[in-house]
């Protein structure tokens, strides 16, 4: 019972909103691939997220995707820039924040508003970035993802290429060289709720263990 309560302490992170203490209680496995994420919108790797990180990853994928402008994928793609923005805005504001979302933040933002969720409101959020996914890379409009796809997806969040392969067989549950809505909808479940080692859906992103991103101020507080 000891050693019990002991671990959770350990796992108990204080970090300061504006002079208010909160807690976040984080599995390490769900905070290692939340901080992997956090580097991957940190466009300009200072250790912060701002709305220009937003603007600079959508261009990314606008251009990697070879969209044309004016076009539905190119609208999409910008208003869920700004729409997460917009969210994360909002929380730190509701917090006592300004605007600093640093890693911290971050966590804390994803704790509230992914994990403590409902179930039903889980459900709808990963069915919208499916639906979303799939607009943006599914080009050929066939319903999966295939490998090349994939691929592209990579490109544009600039993860790491060599961990595409492997992540791609990792997502294709049923070994049929594409990934479906479905294996798909899994994935991010397993990404943003999963606490084991070892599940497809740590893998969406890359390897949250990768090293890659190498931001330069990864801070835990303002």
């Amino acid at each position: 019972m000891l050693l019990h309560i002991r671990l959770l302490q350990l796992r108990l992170t204080l970090i300061t909103f504006n002079g208010l203490i909160a807690k976040i209680m984080l599995h390490p496995n769900i905070e290692q691939k939340f901080t992997h994420l956090f580097k991957i919108l940190d466009f300009n790797h200072d250790g912060r997220l701002e709305s220009s990180d937003f603007e600079g990853l959508s261009e990314n994928i606008l251009i990697f995707r070879c969209i044309e402008s004016d076009s539905d994928v190119e609208s999409l793609i910008n208003q869920r820039g700004k729409e997460i923005w917009t969210a994360i805005s909002e929380f730190l504001i509701e917090k006592g924040e300004t605007t600093n979302c640093n890693l911290a933040n971050w966590l804390k933002f994803l704790e509230e508003k992914v994990i403590n969720a409902s179930s039903r409101s889980f459900d709808i959020l990963s069915l919208k970035t499916v639906r979303d996914i799939f607009f943006i890379y599914d080009e050929n409009r066939d319903d999966v993802i295939s490998k090349r796809e994939y691929l592209c997806f990579f490109v544009s969040l600039r993860v790491g290429i060599k961990q595409a392969d492997e992540c791609f067989r990792a997502l294709d549950l049923n070994n049929d060289q594409r990934i479906s809505k479905e294996e798909l909808q899994k994935a991010i479940q397993e990404f943003f709720k999963g606490t084991e080692l070892g599940l497809p859906g740590n893998l969406l992103f890359g390897d949250a263990g990768d090293h890659k991103f190498s931001t330069r101020n990864t801070y835990l507080s303002a």
